[in-house]
């Protein structure tokens, strides 16, 4: 079986480390200084769930040379989709399955457009994953779970079959979209109130009104979610909060806001712009998400300046 990764950052790192480990032919896409990182010292993972791995997967910036593949995984960020998925269309073959392992909420329909022949299939993932300076991946927590699930039952149970391997814990849902506005509620509150204060969830929820902030924007997006009828629980934000104040470790950020502290692209309007735009094509009062979005834009601009 042939597999290929394009996106080998903290998620797809982990994701690629895992199928190394578990079959043979493999290829990672990767550019610039990390293709060299790759090339040199190959694929290194240090994980709470995995352990300690090292892989010497085949390595290219150019997918056309790889060749047909059975499935693709694409863990890019979401400002990166068209232009990843533009890449592979030499890699995908009659039977090549494409599975997308991204945040956000649109990126299964922008695939099918361009690949509209082709079985996509979604996941969600959570997991706490980040590449380091030398671009090794370090996971750490106690669980990698992934959700997969697509309109084509025999290509989701395919990717199933091939993902379902030590490392992953993945269960295949009959209503994926549902899972993926599970999370993207969750991210739509914790990225952007990071994000917004500029620090830890316990920084946020030091502050005199960033539990209720934070409350605020979990209510906001499950308000959107529900407007466009996605099958979500009524209880949903209350778990989702109860969940965020039971965790133990509050000293930790998102990937949105180490992104924009660093002066990084982000996925700003995947977490935050999507919703508020989906929003007010739904006349649906989003305030305090406008209110986040707008702010954090200015910063970005005014940093560009």
């Amino acid at each position: 079986m042939k597999l290929m990764v394009t996106g080998i950052g903290g998620v797809g790192g982990y994701v690629a480390s895992v199928l190394c480990a578990a079959y043979s032919d493999v290829t990672l896409i990767a550019r610039g200084p990390r293709k060299e990182a790759l090339l040199k010292k190959g694929l290194v993972l240090h994980s709470d769930v995995f352990g300690e791995h090292t892989a010497f997967p085949a390595v290219t910036d150019d997918p056309s040379t790889a060749g047909i593949q059975d499935m693709i995984f694409v863990c890019v960020k979401n400002y990166s989709l068209a232009d990843a998925l533009t890449a592979i269309l030499p890699c995908v073959g009659r039977h090549t399955v494409v599975v997308l392992i991204l945040n956000g909420v649109d990126h299964g329909a922008a695939a099918k457009k361009i690949l509209p022949k082709c079985p996509i299939v979604d996941t969600t993932i959570y997991i706490t994953s980040a590449y380091e300076a030398d671009f090794s991946i370090r996971q750490s927590g106690t669980f990698a779970r992934l959700f997969i699930g697509s309109d084509d039952k025999e290509a989701a149970q395919r990717a199933y079959d091939v993902l379902n391997c030590e490392g992953l814990t993945c269960r295949l849902s009959d209503d994926i979209t549902a899972e993926i506005w599970n999370k993207y509620i969750t991210n739509c509150a914790y990225n952007v109130i990071t994000s917004y204060y500029e620090g830890t969830i316990g920084y946020v929820f030091s502050q005199p009104k960033g539990k209720e902030e934070f409350r605020t924007l979990l209510d906001e997006a499950y308000a959107v979610g529900k407007a466009l009828g996605i099958a979500l629980s009524p209880t949903l934000p209350e778990e989702i909060y109860d969940r965020v104040m039971r965790q133990k470790d509050k000293d930790v950020s998102s990937s949105l806001a180490r992104d924009i502290m660093q002066g990084r692209q982000s996925e700003l309007e995947t977490f935050s712009g999507y919703l508020v735009k989906t929003a007010d094509e739904l006349h649906i009062p989003v305030p305090f998400s406008a209110h986040c979005y707008h702010t954090i834009l200015q910063r970005l601009q005014h940093t560009a300046t």
